[in-house]
């Protein structure tokens, strides 16, 4: 929270602003707080709760509908711009409810979607003008990927300073910040491959980096640059990562260590360049990273599968209940007389969320996210089972 109340009057980058083309929809977080971002067909981008002011099934769930977001769960439409509530399908001929969903500010400006945490969102900060990405306008500059690391905001923008090559000259690296913190521009190699990168405060211990390379450059030249800093940005992630919350010095000899294991050489501007694979230094971890991802995928696969039975113990009003394979817990809790609040019973809605105090939940629904699931401290019991042989409920 104090990261957050010092942050509140600035501005920050939540995606590229293509990410919103063909009405596709944009999931983020910011300080924690979770955001749906759309672009309305007239060309309007909105950024709201990622929560239906109806049931609160996450918004980002939903579907474009021209100039609504539809949720997913009752169908209720909500206006681009102000939020409002515009129809509910189960009473088409009824007045829409005077209800809103949760707007935030909203501006496209230099390739990004940007939004502005303020307590008071109706005297929000005016939009700085970044001379920097003023200079990147053109369509031939190179998009960078969002890169996520698993760190908070200060230790990302002290290891993109370690972000140059070692056998660089130094009159030809430096690092520059706006006066909101929020951007760090990179000047690499020379001219030739400037990067400007933007970062963007997830939550606690979370950090998005967005990029961009300035110039114009033929198709064989983006690609070589978006390996190049992409290799790059996944060695400051994984030294990060790895370093947890070591000493600023041996961060900084980790960041060194994998970034001189992660150097290709940055094409020139106006000049013909052929893309290169990865060196080896890199591409080898990467091959085993990719195996390993895919041996954990399979076993999630596989779990997904699983249906056998469990037993619930239930900490608030005693006993156990014995879940066969072909029943699910809800139903088994009914029968036992064990009654959880619930709605869509489709892992939907979120209604019968339940607290986990012991064992591994195996969850089947829509609505935890990755670190909710993670934590493995709340399950869906509507269609939620166990990967332990018990679990224990706060019922």
């Amino acid at each position: 929270m104090a990261e957050r109340g010092q942050e509140a009057a600035r501005w920050y980058a939540l995606c590229a602003a293509g990410a919103l083309d063909n009405g596709a929809i944009h999931r983020t977080e910011l300080h924690g707080e979770g955001l749906v971002v759309w672009r309305a067909d007239d060309g309007r981008v909105n950024v709201w709760e990622d929560r239906c002011p109806h049931r609160g099934v996450r918004l980002s769930l939903g579907h474009h509908r021209g100039d609504t977001l539809q949720c997913q769960y009752h169908g209720w439409r909500f206006a681009s711009g102000d939020g409002a509530c515009r129809a509910v399908p189960a009473h088409p001929k009824a007045s829409a409810p005077p209800i809103h969903a949760t707007t935030w500010p909203a501006i496209e400006r230099y390739g990004f979607v940007w939004t502005c945490e303020s307590a008071d969102r109706a005297a929000t900060a005016a939009f700085p003008p970044i001379d920097a990405l003023a200079a990147a306008q053109s369509q031939d500059c190179v998009p960078l990927r969002t890169t996520t690391i698993d760190a908070d905001l200060a230790s990302v923008r002290h290891a993109l300073s370690a972000y140059v090559l070692p056998h660089a000259d130094a009159a030809e690296c430096a690092v520059f910040e706006c006066e909101f913190g929020t951007l760090t521009v990179e000047s690499l190699d020379g001219a030739a491959s400037s990067a400007i990168f933007v970062l963007q405060p997830a939550r606690a211990g979370k950090t998005r980096v967005h990029g961009v390379v300035p110039g114009e450059f033929d198709a064989a030249q983006r690609l070589a640059l978006q390996r190049t800093h992409q290799a790059r940005l996944n060695a400051v992630r994984d030294a990060l990562e790895a370093a947890g919350h070591v000493q600023a010095a041996s961060l900084t000899e980790a960041l060194t260590e994998a970034l001189a294991a992660s150097s290709t050489d940055a094409p020139e501007p106006n000049r013909a360049a052929r893309a290169q694979p990865l060196p080896v230094a890199v591409a080898m971890p990467l091959v085993r990273m990719d195996a390993a991802r895919r041996a954990v995928s399979s076993a999630v696969d596989a779990s997904r599968d699983e249906g056998g039975p469990f037993t619930v113990h239930l900490a608030r009003s005693g006993g156990s209940v014995d879940v066969p394979a072909n029943i699910s817990l809800l139903d088994a809790l009914r029968a036992h007389g064990v009654e959880v609040p619930t709605s869509c019973e489709q892992g939907v809605c979120g209604t019968c969320l339940t607290r986990v105090l012991d064992g591994e939940p195996l969850h089947r629904d829509a609505w935890l996210d990755a670190r909710e699931r993670a934590a493995g401290d709340c399950m869906m019991v509507c269609v939620s089972r166990a990967r332990t042989p018990t679990l224990t409920l706060d019922l």
